[in-house]
């Protein structure tokens, strides 16, 4: 028998304790601080965005009409998309962990599917 298997063969985790609940209310807690920075990040990304666009008008003259352009400087705008991108995996932990916090319970495991052999061809 290899070591960290089990009598019949199947392994076992050694590290992991199995009197841990995924089920736990502090979660739904984390998951109202995560909204809360996503929130702020998303104002930071606003920010920046609106720090990295700038309009600049040339007024008409005689021979001209008026010239509208924008610049975009590249290190704010990356800098927005990437606090923004931060913002939204906060939100994606935020879910998980209210997921966690009110669905997930302490249940039976299901029984184990039996398949059947399919006969030789």
């Amino acid at each position: 028998m290899c070591e960290g298997h089990g009598a019949r063969g199947r392994e076992t985790l050694s590290g992991v304790s199995r009197g841990t609940r995924l089920n736990q209310p502090w979660r739904a807690a984390v998951a109202a601080v995560e909204v809360l920075v996503a929130v702020l990040l998303v104002f930071a990304a606003v920010w920046c965005w609106n720090r990295g666009v700038i309009t600049m008008v040339v007024p008409k003259n005689d021979s001209h009409p008026e010239l509208v352009s924008t610049r975009f400087i590249g290190s704010w705008v990356a800098g927005s998309i990437g606090i923004a991108t931060l913002a939204g995996l906060l939100l994606l932990g935020a879910i998980r962990q209210l997921l966690l916090a009110l669905r997930t319970k302490d249940r039976q495991a299901l029984p184990l599917v039996r398949t059947v052999e399919l006969p030789p061809a």
